[in-house]
């Protein structure tokens, strides 16, 4: 199914839910589909083929009757006259003034399958122009993955940092009251309370490229999305080892290359005599009869041929134009196919990393979480100072957002690889 397809079937059952208010949740697929349906690409294709079919029943007109309507009245200035007095008949003048109305029809009998080869061309580049249209609806898709990514990078981030914030509120509340107590200094209190600050302060940085982030995902969706909506981790696809795809630049080269091969048809066929068949029907005067000068029909049917000699002039040069446009787009399948090699082996050698880097990180978050409870007691107790404690609660911090951006990186690195793959 093209993409253009997927925007057609599935922008209708989204546009009653999410079309004058933020959802409440928000998947890939319904961020997908409703940035699809709102871009102007997404309506391209139909608007392609209707135009391109339209060209087509234009070309296929040329068998029907093709019905000329003329006419012409003329003077002249003298004309041809028969002096039969020698036979005892009053001369033949014809008149001056002559008339002339009429039909001339005309029926193709033959053109050697060139009405047939522009009518597969108009087709063709239809088709062509839809392919390139979901060229640029993949481009929509892989943005809108990229900011649904950074949504969820940007929204676990900021849980951490809220945890964060209640674990050294937590902590600042035991140090203040051990600092009433006289069992703690009152600078471990104050390293807590610039460390709350600090926090907030990321957090309030983090909640602002949240709101940007989410604001640009809903232009690009054409409908209001806000933070308050439920961003959800996509399942993980598998990653398949095989290498077919369906890219719609595939497509577009195929129709580039068909095209050309319809353009030569199509320079063949035009350099064929047209056999036709034509009837001229008039009203007037003189008629083919010039000797009569009455004003009456007249007419005449009878077949005929066309045939533009002078096309083999340039026929060969016109052919090998043709077949070296066809090494060029045979250039730019071999250019895409490369660069299309490179990124999923790339992709490839990326998702193997974040994978190493997930077991790694599960054992690191592990031993954090050790160390930093470790020390929160002895911060109670005043063995190390709030200082020491800081400094293991990042250390933790960080090692919890490691392992859930790898995490997420690895599911928006496979979805990513299908892309690459058109699927």
């Amino acid at each position: 199914m093209t993409m253009r397809s997927i925007v057609l079937l599935s922008s209708l059952c989204l546009a009653g839910t999410i079309i004058a208010q933020a959802p409440a949740t928000l998947t890939l697929d319904q961020a997908r589909t409703a940035a699809l349906a709102h871009h102007p690409a997404g309506r391209d294709g139909a608007l392609y083929m209707e135009a391109g079919e339209l060209a087509a029943k234009n070309a296929g007109s040329a068998w029907l009757p093709q019905v000329v309507a003329t006419g012409r009245a003329t003077y002249q200035s003298e004309v041809t006259e028969f002096d039969l007095g020698a036979f005892g008949l009053p001369p033949i003048t014809i008149s001056r003034d002559q008339y002339q109305a009429g039909l001339e029809v005309r029926q193709t009998l033959c053109e050697f399958g060139e009405d047939h080869t522009r009518r597969e061309i108009a087709l063709n580049d239809a088709r062509m122009q839809t392919a390139q249209a979901d060229v640029e609806l993949l481009q929509v898709r892989a943005a809108v993955d990229h900011l649904y990514g950074n949504i969820l990078l940007q929204r676990e981030n900021l849980r951490i940092l809220h945890g964060r914030a209640v674990e050294i509120a937590a902590r600042q509340a035991k140090v203040e009251s051990a600092v009433r107590n006289g069992v703690s200094l009152r600078s471990n209190a104050e390293v807590l309370r610039a460390e709350a600050v600090a926090t907030h302060e990321k957090i309030l940085d983090a909640e602002t490229a949240l709101v940007q982030t989410v604001t640009s995902l809903g232009v690009l969706m054409g409908v209001p999305v806000d933070t308050t909506t439920t961003f959800v981790l996509p399942a993980s696809p598998p990653q398949e080892r095989d290498t077919a795809d369906q890219r719609p630049e595939r497509e577009v080269f195929a129709r580039k290359g068909q095209g050309l091969d319809l353009g030569g048809s199509l320079v063949r066929r035009r350099n064929l005599p047209h056999l036709m068949a034509f009837a001229d029907g008039y009203y007037g005067r003189p008629g083919f009869d010039f000797l009569n000068n009455d004003l009456r029909p007249y007419g005449l049917v009878g077949v005929g041929f066309n045939w533009n000699i002078a096309g083999f002039y340039t026929q060969g040069r016109e052919l090998h134009r043709l077949r070296v446009m066809q090494q060029v787009v045979d250039g730019q399948r071999e250019r895409f196919e490369l660069r299309q090699r490179s990124d999923l082996e790339r992709q490839d050698l990326e998702i193997a990393k974040l994978d190493r880097l997930i077991e790694m990180d599960r054992d690191i978050v592990e031993s954090r979480r050790t160390i930093r409870e470790t020390a929160a007691s002895q911060l109670e107790n005043g063995v190390i100072t709030a200082q020491d404690y800081v400094g293991y609660q990042n250390a933790q911090d960080q090692a919890m957002l490691d392992l859930e951006l790898h995490r997420i990186q690895a599911v928006m690195a496979r979805i990513d690889r299908e892309r690459i793959l058109g699927r």
